[in-house]
C-alpha cells in the first residue's frame, strides 16, 4: 500500500466541519478491504468492524478524525466579496493572499484572500493582522453574479493538494487528521491474516475541530471497552524550539488524564519491545482529541492516546514524515496483536 498516495487522496477532498461527507465515502472505500463491515452514519461518521469471533471478547475503538478546519460564508456582498467567519481554529494571520475553494451547489470555485498592497496600506498596517471581520474572499465576479453563484452557509477551504518535499517529507492541509486515519489503515494491512483477541471498530469520526460531536457520537453508538485516540501532536520547528519531539521521532504515547496510566505504560512495553520509534509525552489536562469525550461514555471508556508530529499545524502548510506514519501504524499493530482485553 502507498501510504503517502492515500494520505494525498484523503488530504486533496473537501470536509470542513460539518460537511464531510465527501471525505467519509473516500475512507469507507479505503477501510472496506480490512473489516466485515463498513458504514457511514448520519453525521458522516466512518465505522469499520472487525469481529474476533470470541464469545464475550472485549471491544476497542480505534478513533481518528476526518473533518478539517475551515470558513463558512456569512456575507456576499453588493461588490461580490465574500464575508465569513472560521470553522474550527484559524489562526488570522496567515489568511491574507490565501487560496480558497468555496464549496457552492453548482460545484467549487476558487477564490483569494484579498491583500492590500503595501503602496496602500497606511504607516505600521503592515505590524498588525487584519482582523477576519475585516478580511473578504475574491472570487472574480460582480455582486451580481456572486449572488447567484454563492450563498449564505456555503463553506470554504484551503485550496491546495499534498505535495512531497526532500526525504520522505509530505506537506499539506488536513493532515490533521486525515494522516492518522492512514496510520490505521496501516496498522490493519500489518495485522491482514493474524488473529485477533478483541473485536476491532476503526472510527474515522467528524465534527473533531468544533467540539468532538463525531467522537462523542461514535463513542455512544460502540460502547467499547477501550479506546485509542490516534491524532497529531506538534513538532518542533525553527520559531517553537522548545516543543519537544521533532519529525522522525516516531510515535508519541501520552500519560496524562486522558491516557490509564496502564494503558499507556503497556504500550510503551510494546514500542520497547518491538524497537518501534517513540517517545512519551505527559498532557496533564484534556488533550484535546476525541479520547476525552470518549473516556466519559457510559460507565467511562479505558482510553490512550497515541500521536503523530506534524509541522504547522491548523494551516496549509502542515509537514509530517513518513517514518512516523509507518511507525505509529506498526505501535498500534504490534499492540493489537498481542492485546487480550486485558491490562
Amino acid at each position: 500500500m502507498n501510504l503517502a498516495e492515500m494520505i494525498k487522496k484523503l488530504t486533496c477532498a473537501y470536509g470542513v466541519s460539518g460537511d464531510e461527507f465527501r471525505v467519509s465515502r473516500i475512507a469507507a472505500e479505503m477501510m472496506e478491504s480490512y473489516f466485515d463491515r463498513v458504514d457511514i452514519d448520519d453525521f458522516g461518521n466512518v465505522l469499520g468492524r472487525k469481529d474476533c469471533g470470541i464469545p464475550g471478547a472485549k471491544t476497542l475503538l480505534l478513533d481518528a478524525h476526518i473533518d478539517q478546519i475551515g470558513f463558512l460564508v456569512t456575507e456576499v456582498t453588493r461588490e461580490g466579496f465574500l464575508r465569513f467567519t472560521t470553522v474550527g481554529g484559524v489562526d488570522q494571520r496567515m489568511l491574507l493572499g490565501s487560496e480558497l475553494t468555496v464549496l457552492t451547489k453548482k460545484g467549487p470555485i476558487l477564490g483569494i484572500v484579498a491583500a492590500m498592497p503595501p503602496h496602500l496600506q497606511k504607516a505600521g498596517d503592515n505590524k498588525k493582522s487584519v482582523p477576519i471581520p475585516e478580511m473578504v474572499v475574491d472570487i472574480g465576479m460582480t455582486g451580481e453574479q456572486a449572488k447567484k453563484a454563492v450563498r449564505v452557509g456555503d463553506f470554504m477551504a484551503f485550496a491546495n493538494d499534498a505535495m512531497e518535499l526532500q526525504g520522505d517529507a509530505l506537506c499539506g492541509k488536513a493532515f490533521d487528521d486525515r494522516a492518522c486515519l492512514v496510520c490505521l489503515l496501516y496498522a490493519m494491512e500489518l495485522l491482514k491474516g493474524k488473529p485477533l483477541a478483541v473485536n476491532l471498530v476503526l472510527a474515522a469520526s467528524t465534527k473533531e475541530e468544533t467540539g468532538f460531536q463525531g467522537g462523542i457520537a461514535t463513542a455512544f453508538r460502540v460502547k467499547p471497552d477501550f479506546g485509542i485516540a490516534v491524532d497529531v501532536t506538534h513538532a518542533r520547528t525553527g520559531d517553537a524550539p522548545n516543543v519537544i519531539c521533532k519529525l522522525g521521532d516516531g510515535a508519541d504515547i501520552t500519560l496524562g488524564s486522558n491516557s490509564n496510566p496502564r494503558f499507556a505504560r503497556r504500550m510503551i512495553e510494546v514500542a520497547r519491545a518491538k524497537k518501534i520509534p517513540h517517545f512519551v509525552s505527559a498532557t496533564p489536562s484534556a488533550s484535546g482529541t476525541n479520547a476525552w469525550p470518549m473516556q466519559m461514555q457510559g460507565q467511562g471508556v479505558t482510553t490512550l492516546v497515541v500521536s503523530l508530529p506534524l509541522k504547522y499545524m491548523h494551516s496549509p502548510v502542515e509537514m509530517l514524515r513518513m517514518c512516523d506514519v509507518k511507525s505509529v501504524g506498526k505501535l498500534i499493530a504490534a499492540f493489537i496483536e498481542t492485546f487480550d482485553g486485558r491490562l
